[in-house]
């Protein structure tokens, strides 16, 4: 396959996103409980393999890695 389409960390080509929805939580006498589950638009991009996160705004026909 070729390399401007897999991870340049460990040249995997499969990548996962995180949950782009976080649930709101309220603690009650029994412990937490789900009020509502809202949705975001914004997501991130990471390598299936060994975890590092894509660039998605500099990755355009290449995998671009964000720097930490």
């Amino acid at each position: 396959m070729n390399s401007k389409y897999q991870c340049p960390n460990c040249w995997s080509s499969e990548f996962i996103t995180d949950l782009n929805q976080y649930d709101v939580l309220e603690f009650s006498k029994d412990g937490f409980e789900t009020i509502s589950t809202e949705n975001i638009d914004e997501y991130k991009i990471f390598c299936r393999e060994c975890g590092k996160e894509v660039d998605v705004k500099k990755s355009d026909k290449k995998i671009i890695l964000r720097k930490t």
